[in-house]
């Protein structure tokens, strides 16, 4: 590695051989970002974030990166640049370390947010950490990357310019472009289309607001409506914010000095979140403003500010848990100003809709995503993105970050500025493209396996288990233990059953029962082995417990020989 400020001397187009670009995430779902970038002996890896669960996957923490394809190619790999400190986009940086110990690239936020994560993941060692500021480049194997300010929900954030002798790929980030945003950092436009004189092959560009028409509105027009609630709120406000909109966290902090209320920091990732962030200069605050948990009940409700995460719906997130009256420190919400200023991620819907129904119940006054001015996007809409593709005027375009409908939308505007169609393609997480002067096209695919983080285990479950746990939870489950000695009963089966509606309960459990011994009784007289005793007893109580309850609980049986 060797960072550089001068000028590249890559010419772009001027060798042939082509760069392979291979997404592993991010793609047709919001999260689990990870970008493969391979040419020569080298592969340069862009993210790698974690997605949370899916309502289908019961008991799952989150999702992260199937690392498959580098464990085949270790040998290459050369870097992980990080183009901003999301948790789509950081969060899986500790499972990816703890395989390959190689240099970390990011602004100074978001290696401050992998280090703290490093604390609670240890993964040996320290990695090898490198500052990107606006401007840097870096030598990383073949490639030459060079980090571009781009506005974000998020200090810190960076498009990419990567070159290599095939030519020059940009890679926006997750990006908007405010003219006004609260900490100061504008989306450099004047150097993307500098680079965009210079010559691109390939634009990748943030798709997420691609259905939006217009442009994003600047973070400063949140100021006046923060001021708003503030001044008229007549108890305790609480405001739930993703632990990392650092430039969100300021914004409330000046809200509670402003108007004389003290701040309660809620939540241990916020907490560790700010103490970076004010560490680093990102953060400016009195110490006098913030309060620590146990001072609660010593300040007035009217003087308190709560700053909490929970804009999703978590289970266990402060939010949830001041809304349903199971918070330590904070109960009871009657009166309260409650503010969620975060946009719902696609799929927690219906988590957050019940929190927010919640608090309503309990006269709470709550202002989210619907309310006007509440909320700010961190992702460019539709003019901001048309505004990408003329400063940088590539010759081919790949949409990425955003579900399946984001990536199309992205696509036709492409399209609308005279980008060929054969030059776009919408890519597939393991799709293997290539990329040379003369063409951009998909080569082969790779396959992509769902990798899950549920407490210490790490890996791939099967999909009989998630299906089983579904199943548990829409249908229930019944459980029948059998005993045999010489391939006779020693006692009658012991039958449970749980998750069924209490009218069916004394009926159906009887029923069972006598199905289960009946059954059983015929199934014995085959002479079957015991794992036969298990497939047929299950096969023929099946439609039985159907019949009986309109339902398909897992049937688990267990037989042991004495």
């Amino acid at each position: 590695m060797k960072k550089t400020n001068k000028k590249s001397n890559r010419k772009p187009g001027t060798n042939f051989k082509p760069v392979k670009i291979i997404p592993i995430g991010g793609l047709d779902a919001i999260g689990r970002n990870m970008t493969i970038f391979e040419r020569d002996n080298t592969i340069l890896i862009v993210d790698c974030g974690i997605m949370f669960p899916t309502p289908e996957m019961p008991g799952i923490d989150f999702v992260i990166p199937d690392f498959s394809y580098l464990e085949q190619n270790r040998e290459k790999i050369k870097g992980l640049v990080i183009t901003h400190g999301h948790e789509d986009h950081i969060g899986a940086v500790p499972f990816f370390l703890k395989k390959f110990m190689v240099p970390v690239y990011g602004s100074q936020l978001t290696l401050g947010f992998i280090k703290k994560r490093l604390e609670e993941r240890p993964v040996g060692k320290e990695p090898e950490f490198h500052i990107l500021e606006g401007g840097d480049r870096h030598e990383i194997g073949c490639f030459e990357v060079e980090s571009i300010p781009v506005n974000h929900s998020i200090v810190g954030g960076m498009g990419l310019a990567i070159r290599s002798k095939t030519g020059t790929i940009v890679h926006s980030g997750d990006f908007k472009i405010d003219h006004t945003p609260e900490d100061g950092r504008r989306t450099d436009i004047a150097r993307f289309a500098e680079i965009g004189k210079e010559g691109v092959l390939l634009l990748m560009s943030d798709s997420t607001n691609a259905e939006r028409p217009g442009y994003t509105g600047t973070e400063k027009a949140l100021n006046s409506k923060l001021f708003e609630i503030f001044a008229t709120a007549k108890a305790r406000i609480i405001v739930a914010t993703f632990a990392s909109n650092i430039s969100r966290i300021q914004q409330i902090l000046n809200a509670a000095q402003k108007y004389n209320r003290k701040v309660i920091i809620s939540g241990l990732t916020m907490q560790k979140n700010i103490e970076i962030a004010r560490s680093l200069g990102y953060l400016t605050y009195n110490d006098s403003l913030i309060a620590e948990l146990n001072e609660v009940n010593t300040i007035p409700l009217k003087k308190q500010t709560i700053i909490c995460t929970g804009t999703q719906g978590e289970p266990m997130s402060a939010l949830t848990r001041i809304s349903n009256g199971t918070h330590k420190h904070f109960k009871g919400c009657t009166g309260d100003t409650v503010i969620i200023t975060a946009s719902v991620i696609p799929g927690n819907e219906r988590d957050i809709g019940v929190v927010i129904n919640s608090l309503i119940k309990q006269d709470t006054v709550v202002h989210y995503e619907k309310s006007k001015d509440i909320h700010v996007s961190g992702h460019a809409s539709q003019e901001e993105l048309k505004l990408m593709m003329g400063l940088v005027k590539p010759q081919f375009f790949m949409p990425i970050h955003g579900e399946h409908k984001h990536l199309k939308a992205h696509a036709s505007l492409a399209v609308d500025m005279d980008i060929k169609p054969s030059g776009i393609i919408v890519a597939e997480n393991g799709d293997v493209l290539e990329l040379t002067p003369r063409y951009f096209k998909k080569k082969s695919h790779i396959p992509i396996k769902t990798v899950y983080s549920e407490g210490n285990y790490v890996g791939d479950i099967s999909g009989d288990i998630i299906k089983d746990r579904q199943t548990i939870s829409a249908d229930g489950i019944v459980i029948i233990s059998i005993v045999l000695a010489e391939n006779m009963l020693v006692h009658k089966p012991v039958v449970k059953a749980k998750g069924f509606s209490p009218s069916l309960d004394a009926r159906f459990m009887q029923r069972l029962q006598e199905e289960t011994e009946y059954r059983l009784d015929k199934i014995l007289g085959k002479q079957v082995s015991p794992e036969g005793v298990s497939v047929n007893l299950r096969r023929s109580l099946k439609s039985m417990i159907f019949k009986q309850t309109r339902s398909n609980p897992l049937i688990e049986i267990y037989v042991i020989e004495v």
